[in-house]
């Protein structure tokens, strides 16, 4: 009896030793320099989209702490510097970096002179879609609105206006719908009003709002909100392999096999995720599929589980007869690679961004003002 109590403790305290390593922190620093490698003093470097945030010493150094295994991005700025930003992998060793900024060229830029009316139009678009569309404008703001520049080419307005928008400084959001102040990095913004697609490019800091307990209740509840059924949570639930107990339903988008049919369908089985992710180490899966219509409904997921999972092959393509059209209610999403893999970690960051993937549907309206950072947890 002794004996059987001596090895349930040990395999106890040996799964407790491989947890601490799979959590081990790690540390992020290194310096910043100009190209004649002299060093920036107070240059801004953050981990984008996180609430790592700090400023370089008078030696162009700087340190972060607590890094777990991930995927991160880390971003400089400087005044009269260009914005580089690095994709880094940390696996099992912390990581020093050297980051040379170099200077921007000085151009006489063109002059754009546009009325008052064009820059309150050009404005209210990049706010529905830089911010969102479904969150609260009055409660989402962006507090230093006057360093935008805004280029816009007017066809046919309203109907053919590109929109580009651009800025020199770190401009400043305050969301008071989930208690962040962000500080976002903008590298290009265009938005082509006649075939409604929006790309933007940037690198984003998050600090929590001081609030009341009763703010902070309020914080906590639209945080869940915003996280349930979101692409964070769906990548870290693929991470995990618990897709369906996390709510989401996941279909395989394929074509008919009637050559003059071109449409894309979905197939009517759930996808088997243990098909799709490759585990790559202890920190790390590798994502590979062709295309998935992604809809987050608890309740229907928890009835696919009841009928069993294990059932369900991946490869088993049914008659044309069987398969369904794309959700059309505006509550699915679909996602599509654009390169051959994505590597996950466990916060559902991916090595590339999310540049990685094609989103449409749900997902693709989603905003700034929808986001949260990866230290999030439910």
């Amino acid at each position: 009896m002794k004996s059987l109590a001596f090895q349930l403790l040990f395999i106890l305290m040996l799964f407790a030793s491989t947890n601490l390593i799979s959590q081990e922190a790690y540390t992020i620093s290194g310096i910043v320099e100009d190209e004649q490698h002299k060093p920036i003093q107070n240059a801004t470097v953050f981990i984008s989209g996180s609430q790592k945030v700090t400023k370089t010493s008078e030696t162009g150094q700087f340190t972060f702490i607590g890094i777990t295994a991930g995927n991160y991005s880390i971003s400089s700025k400087m005044l009269g510097f260009e914005t580089p930003s690095l994709a880094i992998t940390i696996h099992d060793k912390s990581i020093n970096l050297a980051i040379i900024l170099k200077e921007k060229p000085i151009t006489l830029n063109e002059v754009n002179i546009i009325s008052d009316d064009d820059r309150k139009w050009y404005y209210s678009i990049f706010k529905e879609q830089f911010l969102g569309k479904s969150i609260d404008k009055k409660k989402c703001v962006i507090l230093n609105s006057e360093i935008l520049n805004f280029i816009g080419k007017k066809i046919n307005p309203p109907y053919d206006l590109i929109l580009k928008v651009s800025a020199d400084e770190l401009l400043i959001i305050e969301n008071k719908l989930l208690g962040y102040r962000i500080k976002y990095l903008l590298r290009a913004f265009e938005y082509n009003a006649k075939t409604r697609i929006t790309s933007y490019d940037g690198d984003s800091s998050f600090e929590e709002i001081e609030g009341t307990p009763e703010q902070k209740k309020i914080w906590a509840k639209n945080r869940l909100a915003a996280y349930q059924g979101s692409l964070m949570h769906f990548l870290r639930s693929a991470y995990n392999n618990t897709v369906l107990q996390e709510g989401f339903i996941a279909n395989q988008l394929i074509k008919s096999s009637n050559i003059f049919d071109e449409r894309i369908y979905r197939n009517p089985n759930p996808a088997k995720f243990s098909s799709l992710v490759n585990r790559v180490d202890s920190s790390f899966v590798s994502y590979k599929f062709n295309g998935l219509n992604i809809v987050y409904r608890p309740k229907k997921a928890s009835l696919e589980i009841v009928r069993g999972e294990s059932k369900v092959i991946i490869d088993s393509y049914p008659d044309d007869r069987n398969l369904l059209p794309i959700d059309a209610t505006g509550k699915s999403s679909q996602l599509l690679l654009h390169l051959k893999e994505a590597i996950i970690d466990a916060r559902g960051s991916v090595y590339s961004g999310y540049q990685t993937f094609l989103i449409r549907g749900l997902w693709s309206e989603k905003r700034l003002g929808d986001q949260l950072p990866f230290e999030y947890q439910p």
